[in-house]
């Protein structure tokens, strides 16, 4: 277990997964070699979230047009 698993008391399945999720793209830049970086998740993120905040208005505002009006 690493120590922000141990911290936290969780344990991922994916141990990969979380150091892409972790990874600022300036690492590459800053060690000028290729690392992956949290990017690709970040753009899933912004996906999943406008998704869950559309539905959220379109059930809270039922007659509310596209655009405010």
């Amino acid at each position: 277990m690493n120590p922000l698993e141990q911290r936290i008391k969780y344990k991922f399945r994916n141990s990969l997964l979380l150091a892409e999720a972790l990874t600022h793209p300036s690492l590459g830049h800053e060690t000028q070699r290729h690392h992956f970086d949290n990017q690709r998740l970040e753009f899933l993120g912004d996906a999943v979230l406008q998704l869950i905040f559309t539905e959220y208005l379109f059930d809270q505002f039922p007659r509310l047009q596209r655009g405010g009006n």
